[in-house]
């Protein structure tokens, strides 16, 4: 039977790094990355984009779910922060480091699942083109944005309800699947628990810390995708996009949406506990304090996002 894993190494788990070579080093108390060349840059990119990130995203959930709830975010709200260019440059910062750190973050999910070269090689690639379309769609959203010329778009598309719908019922599909692996999640550990068990693992807190930040990471990034896209939709008109925004009130959607607050809140939270096991001497003395930490002060910071959603929504 296979030795359960050291903390060290479920400390570097919660990174979602599955090198070898980083366990090892943290084993000989070295900090920092030990991979060279292209996965050295990616590992330095998500400390630095991660810190950059808790500002960023947290100014924008602000303003989305906790001054306003997500189906006020009309035509008229983003033409009235897009008339200030500091709102459009902290948008497009938004948008390209969450983008890539988002899709760096999946490519490591591929790294760890996918068995088959030839496969994750292309579901890699996927990834790129995705991520360098969404990157160029997003940036020419954000920078070209003519209120004037958008709000009574005549041009083709305009009026074209149906590009919301989709969108709008893929927030459906997203939601069906976050209730579902909650559902799948809760009556695991029911089992569990009556057979006198571990919830899932017999070891550290970084394990969960670990399987925590992945779930949600993967979570974001794939809302993310498909918000990128409903802001393309500003340029259509303001019928066009007030009628994909509405998809945020519907009933079904609104738990997806507590859920988010709550995942990009403790994702955040994890990722500087993650900084600091990396650069502070005694981060890794006390990463199982940092994880509740992160776990109670995500639940609490999202409570006051539950109010204003379900004030407005219900």
């Amino acid at each position: 039977m296979p030795e359960q894993p050291t903390r060290v190494a479920l400390i570097t788990m919660a990174e979602g790094k599955s090198s070898m070579a980083l366990i090892a080093g943290r084993a000989r108390g070295n900090t920092g990355p030990t991979a060279m060349g292209g996965d050295q840059l990616v590992w330095y990119f998500f400390r630095v984009s991660g810190v950059l990130l808790v500002g960023l995203v947290c100014s924008h959930l602000f303003m989305t779910h906790y001054l306003h709830a997500p189906s006020e975010t009309t035509f008229d709200f983003v033409a009235k922060r897009y008339a200030n260019p500091l709102w459009r440059t902290a948008d497009w910062a938004l948008l390209l480091v969450a983008l890539w750190h988002g899709i760096l973050g999946a490519r490591i999910s591929v790294q760890d699942y996918i068995r088959s070269a030839g496969w994750r090689t292309t579901i890699m690639s996927i990834l790129y083109v995705v991520g360098l379309i969404l990157s160029l769609l997003g940036t020419v959203t954000i920078l070209s944005f003519d209120e004037g010329a958008a709000r009574d778009n005549t041009g083709p598309l305009a009026g074209s309800l149906w590009i919301g719908d989709i969108l709008g019922y893929s927030l459906y599909v997203i939601a069906a699947a976050t209730y579902v692996a909650i559902l799948l999640l809760v009556v695991l550990a029911v089992r569990q628990a009556r057979a006198g068990n571990a919830l899932v693992y017999r070891g550290d807190t970084g394990q969960y810390a670990w399987a925590l930040h992945r779930a949600t990471g993967l979570g974001i990034i794939a809302f993310l995708m498909i918000h990128i896209l409903d802001i393309m939709l500003i340029g259509l008109g303001r019928d066009v996009y007030d009628h994909t925004v509405e998809f945020y009130g519907k009933w079904p959607i609104v738990p997806m949406e507590i859920a988010l607050v709550g995942a990009v809140i403790y994702h955040s939270l994890n990722g500087l506990r993650i900084t600091l096991i990396d650069f502070w001497s005694l981060g890794v003395e006390r990463e199982r304090q940092l994880f509740w930490l992160a776990l109670v002060g995500a639940a609490l910071l999202t409570l006051p996002s539950v109010v204003v959603i379900l004030q407005h929504e219900l």
